[in-house]
């Protein structure tokens, strides 16, 4: 029922914003970069506008099929799709704004009290009104969408399968479903989400020190300082709150995601609420595919109207560290699955949780 209030919202202000309503949040005026920053700020608003009405009322459809549906037939599967297409598309079109308020907010503050930074000089209140731009709210809205029609997903598919009504689950688990292989392909996917960040703050910290890297010239460095001074330290702080976030990570797979370390007082040695880690894992894994996908799309037009043929030029396109971030949203979201999955108790009315695992990873001696 929320996927399909949000659906009947949106449909609603799609057709607000056709008939001359304000506030419509594509369009090259929202933002003052060279390129498009959304694929739909390339497009006339009429044609925007239609895409968004076409698409929200095919989704709309979607849901209400599904919701009156009691069979996982043919239909629901083709109702799945659309929906399913939908959020992807919803992720196409998507941006970097709402991740630069989560990122660029505590940066903001820690630049301004502690290094008089560019950014740091700039008022709080314009920071903030720069920040929480229209197109920003906007892809929050559509972030929230895609959360919601997921789950509306996820909840017909157990209903029609005979998942519990209260845990979800089915009457035999599948191997990746199951305590010990949410373990082994969670494992890879953390890994992976650890990883991908990491190039990305090698360059920045060499940066900051005036060394080249990511294709910027020591000449380029030296003109950022003096356009924007600290503009290098501020794109650090961002790459240190990258490293922190994958030190946190690693803690969907180690005992200190689990239960408080010793270093917090009070808690430690408690069980962690598994809430504590999926919330801020899953939002922020919900920010990266769409801004990744802008950052690597961005780049690739900027060298195309460049006219940039040379080796270096292409070189420097394929072997951006930005490219990684596609990866690390994905992968992010896999390693806070699979802890959920691992975290999640035995459930008190199915008693499902601890039965044998099936696929390609079963084994008749092991329980997950």
């Amino acid at each position: 029922m929320l996927a399909l209030g949000w659906s009947v919202i949106y449909l609603s202000l799609g057709i607000a914003w056709a008939a001359g309503a304000p506030l419509y949040p594509y369009g090259r005026h929202w933002d003052s970069s060279p390129v498009p920053v959304s694929l739909l700020d390339a497009v006339s608003a009429p044609t925007g506008l239609s895409i968004i009405i076409g698409a929200t009322t095919l989704v709309l459809l979607a849901l209400l099929w599904l919701l009156n549906s009691a069979r996982g037939a043919a239909p629901a599967r083709v109702a799945t799709g659309v929906i399913l297409s939908y959020c992807f598309g919803l992720v196409l079109v998507g941006d970097y704004r709402p991740l630069m308020v989560v990122a660029r907010v505590p940066v903001f503050v820690v630049s301004r009290i502690f290094f008089h930074s560019a950014e740091g000089q700039v008022g709080f209140g314009e920071f903030l009104t720069a920040m929480f731009s229209i197109p920003a709210i906007h892809g929050f809205w559509q972030l929230g969408g895609i959360l919601l029609a997921l789950m509306a997903l996820g909840e017909f598919w157990r209903r029609v399968r005979g998942g519990c009504p209260v845990c979800g689950r089915s009457p035999e688990l599948s191997w990746w479903t199951t305590r010990r292989g949410a373990r082994r392909w969670g494992l890879i996917a953390t890994i992976i989400a650890v990883i991908c960040p990491l190039p990305y703050a090698v360059t920045r910290y060499l940066l900051l020190f005036g060394v080249p890297a990511d294709g910027i010239s020591r000449a380029q460095i030296q003109q950022g300082d003096i356009d924007a001074p600290g503009i290098w330290i501020f794109g650090a702080g961002l790459s240190t709150f990258g490293l922190l976030g994958a030190v946190l990570t690693l803690g969907l797979v180690q005992r200190w995601g689990e239960r408080w370390p010793f270093l917090v007082p009070l808690l430690r040695g408690r069980a962690i609420n598994p809430l504590v880690a999926i919330i801020p894992a899953g939002f922020i894994s919900l920010l990266w595919p769409g801004s990744s996908l802008m950052f690597v799309r961005v780049n690739v037009q900027k060298t195309i109207e460049a006219g940039s043929e040379t080796a270096g030029g292409l070189a420097h396109l394929l072997l951006s560290p930005m490219n990684l971030w596609i990866v690390w949203g994905f992968a992010l979201a896999g390693a806070t699955l699979a802890y959920w999955l691992r975290r999640r108790p035995d459930c008190a009315v199915c008693h499902r949780g601890q039965q044998p695992m099936r696929g390609i990873w079963q084994s008749a001696a092991q329980n997950p």
